[in-house]
Parts: structure tokens; C-alpha cells; sequence
């Protein structure tokens, strides 16, 4: 569960700002579903208010450590649909996040992979879906 804490509107896109209420990490969250659909999108959200919120990382695996890929550990039931599109459920430190996987590389014994991302987007919002990843 996160609390919105702000949201800095732009024409297109927005970035919005949470607080998970039960590790008080704070995330800044791309939003860019009012580009994509009018009515499907996350307009809804207001500061103060909580939301079940899925976040999903964007950037590439990579096979080399670096000062800028992450250890993400995979999560017991890894490999999930959401919409239309397969992601994986992964952890960076305690903290629960999604990656699209197609174009990951993994097998079953591997307990993480090496990802440099670059931003975080709101995948999921109380059930509602980015516009991105609906099905159609």
C-alpha cells in the first residue's frame, strides 16, 4: 500500500510521488497513461490518499556488475501476467517491483539477475491497469 505524497503535472505525463506505508520507501513514479488512453488512466490518484500500486522497472538486464545494475531476486511465484504482457515479480532490498520478461535471460535456479534501470512506472493502480498493458 502507498500514500501519494505529490504529483508534479506536466502536459502529457506526470510524475508521482509515494510512500510505502509499511517500509516508508519512498518512490518518484512515472506516469504517462493520460498520453494513451482518456478514460483508462490514473488521473484518479490524489495526494493524501492510498493506493495498492504496482511499480514496474525500465531498463535492461545486464550480465556484468557495475555501479549501476541492481541485484534483483526473484520472487517465489517469479513469472506473472498483467494485461497482456508477462512480467517478472522481483525484490530490490525489501521492496517488490516488475520487470517485462520478455528479453530476460534466466533459468530456473537463478535466484536474481543484474538490472540497470533507469526509471520506475506505475504499472498497476488499485487494479487499473496502464493503458500500455491492457489487454485488448
Amino acid at each position: 500500500m502507498f500514500e501519494v505524497t505529490a504529483i508534479d503535472e506536466r502536459i502529457m505525463d506526470r510524475d508521482i510521488y509515494l510512500r510505502n506505508i509499511v517500509t516508508e520507501k519512498d518512490e518518484e513514479c512515472f506516469d504517462n497513461s493520460i498520453g494513451y488512453s482518456d478514460d483508462q488512466n490514473f488521473l484518479f490518484m490524489r495526494i493524501g490518499s492510498k493506493y495498492e500500486c504496482r511499480i514496474l522497472l525500465i531498463g535492461d538486464q545486464t550480465t556484468e556488475k557495475n555501479e549501476e545494475a541492481y541485484k534483483l531476486f526473484f520472487a517465489k511465484d517469479r513469472l506473472i501476467k498483467i494485461g497482456k504482457y508477462k512480467f517478472l515479480k522481483v525484490y530490490l532490498d525489501k521492496e517488490e517491483y516488475y520487470i517485462v520478461a520478455d528479453g530476460i535471460f534466466f533459468n530456473d535456479e537463478d535466484k536474481y539477475i543484474l538490472f540497470d534501470f533507469f526509471r520506475k512506472d506505475l504499472l498497476e493502480v488499485d487494479g487499473h491497469i496502464t493503458p500500455m498493458y491492457i489487454d485488448q
